[in-house]
């Protein structure tokens, strides 16, 4: 019951936080941002909204959200009369559940299905590292991207790129111990192959008559 109640009091106050393109489009109550990662996402969000008037906003609850959504859709409505080119990020505080919310307008540039994708390959993997602020950063650069293709502009700001980690360390003890059976496997047919090799000759010399000895027979 309390749970019901306070969801609601957070729908009926979160149009008191609506978001306008004059003020930053970054509301980060769960603190997932460092100030570079703050300045990165205000720099690209600002270029787009001048080249393409499209609207870019992040939105992170400072507690746990089971059901986003309804507060990212009311986020995204809150002033939309004055900005209806609108998308915001939505992500809780627990960083599990997430929701992209988009204005009608802004749906032709951005659908669900999209939104789901880059969010797969962009924004979980960095999550799953631990790594908050980098993958709102980058799924936040790839949504731009897209709008600005769709309007066929370039962003110039200098857009953040997936974290590249080196391989893990079973990576390389699976390559270490691949290369030693390697070596070992050519070293023990390499001595085998030379075993054969004197077996041989052994044999050639134990010939009867041997071409290299004068037995003292012959006519």
């Amino acid at each position: 019951m309390m749970k019901t109640i306070l969801f609601w009091l957070f729908i009926a106050v979160i149009p008191l936080f609506a978001f306008s393109p004059e003020e930053s489009p970054i509301d980060d109550r769960a603190k997932f941002l460092t100030e570079e990662e703050r300045a990165t996402f205000e720099t690209y969000a600002s270029e787009l909204f001048e080249k393409t008037h499209f609207s870019l906003y992040l939105y992170t609850a400072s507690s746990e959200v089971r059901n986003p959504k309804p507060l990212a859709d009311s986020l995204c409505q809150s002033g939309m009369e004055n900005d209806s080119l609108r998308a915001v990020i939505f992500i809780d505080g627990s960083s599990h559940f997430r929701y992209l919310a988009a204005s009608p307008a802004a749906q032709k540039f951005i659908s669900d299905e999209k939104a789901e994708r880059l969010a797969q390959k962009f924004l979980l993997p960095e999550f799953r590292k631990d790594r908050y602020g980098q993958g709102i950063i980058v799924f936040g650069a790839e949504l731009a991207k897209t709008v600005a293709r769709w309007n066929d502009v370039r962003l110039q700001s200098r857009l953040p790129r997936p974290s590249k980690d080196g391989l893990p360390g079973i990576a390389w003890f699976l390559m270490i111990a691949v290369l030693a059976a390697v070596l070992i496997a050519f070293a023990y047919f390499a001595r085998q192959n030379l075993r054969a090799k004197r077996r041989s000759k052994i044999r050639e010399f134990g010939g009867f008559p041997h071409q290299k000895l004068d037995s003292g027979f012959g006519g």
